[in-house]
């Protein structure tokens, strides 16, 4: 159910269609060929890529699947460089499988050869609307939570808002953590934020972000105190309870989840090193203060 993560992590997929002639580009990734099967312009066809491009992809031989190690914000240069040879080679559009959001291979390469953070979320992440909330899908390929707000509002500067907060984890890489408030600016009411996991897709589909979403508040939360230190368990919680009832065969009730949590061998880090272990481990833990109610959502979630 939810265990470990590989030892090779794919952070950033992309999807490149072509010619052949990719097939003997030499990348620094692991890589697969696809055969077209007739449906790579629909893939294209959400808005970014002009008809005409999309008519060629709908006719290209295939595509070079490219499954990066490294997120696309620590390894843009390296995987830029590499788009640059495909293009040589006769390479016609990039999508990032991670938010599915495709460009024409020149406007893939413009966004992401920019130093601007404002163009890697544009060219990465996408937005999926519900009844009830807003949602940024794609973040993970940088390595960050998403944002979720409630559509409780003007839509347009709902979505303003979240992409702020989108854009604030890029530009600034920010400790953020569960009870600090955020606004966009100073005239903006300023909201709670808590990380809870990403359930809005599958764990095994590559639109789910291992590093979780940013929840939202709504207008005029009161921050509650931060830590200095975080607790890092190890192994993480979430593999723990997930072996737990693995070995039960049974959903663990509130109280087992809570007896592992609190008998669990854990070390108090600074927020800066627990960052940097999930980033290297490839995803997020649970909230040890939230260990039952966000252990029955990823289970729902996987159920």
């Amino acid at each position: 159910m939810v265990g470990g993560m590989p030892d090779a992590i794919t952070r950033v997929t992309l999807f490149v269609p072509g010619g052949a002639l990719l097939r003997a580009v030499n990348v620094d990734c692991p890589t697969d060929w696809i055969e077209n099967d007739g449906h790579f312009g629909q893939a294209f066809s959400f808005g970014t890529v002009e008809p005409a491009t999309v008519a060629k992809i709908d006719q290209a031989l295939g595509a070079l699947v490219m499954m990066w190690p490294v997120d696309l914000k620590t390894g843009r240069k390296q995987i830029v460089a590499a788009v640059k040879q495909l293009r040589e080679a006769g390479a016609l559009a990039v999508r990032i499988e991670e938010s599915k959001l495709g460009w024409d291979i020149a406007t893939w390469i413009e966004i992401f050869e920019s130093d601007d953070p404002w163009a890697w979320h544009r060219g990465a992440v996408a937005f999926l609307g519900s009844d009830n909330a807003l949602q940024s899908i794609g973040m993970h390929v940088f390595s960050l939570p998403d944002v979720r707000i409630p559509l409780e509002g003007d839509r347009r500067e709902l979505q303003a808002f979240a992409t702020v907060l989108d854009i604030y984890q890029l530009a600034e890489d920010p400790l953020l953590q569960s009870g600090q408030t955020f606004a966009p600016d100073a005239e903006t009411p300023r909201r709670v934020v808590e990380r809870w996991p990403a359930v809005e897709y599958p764990r095994d589909h590559p639109c789910h972000n291992p590093y979780g979403t940013w929840r939202v508040g709504p207008p005029g939360g009161k921050a509650r105190p931060t830590r200095e230190l975080a607790f890092a368990f190890t192994p993480p919680l979430l593999a723990l309870l997930a072996a737990a009832e693995e070995r039960a065969g049974a959903p663990l009730t509130q109280e087992q989840v809570e007896m592992i949590r609190d008998q669990a061998v854990c070390i108090s880090l600074q927020v800066a090193d627990v960052q940097k272990l999930e980033r290297g481990r490839g995803y997020a833990d649970l909230d040890p203060e939230l260990a039952w109610p966000q252990w029955q959502l990823v289970r729902s979630a996987d159920s």
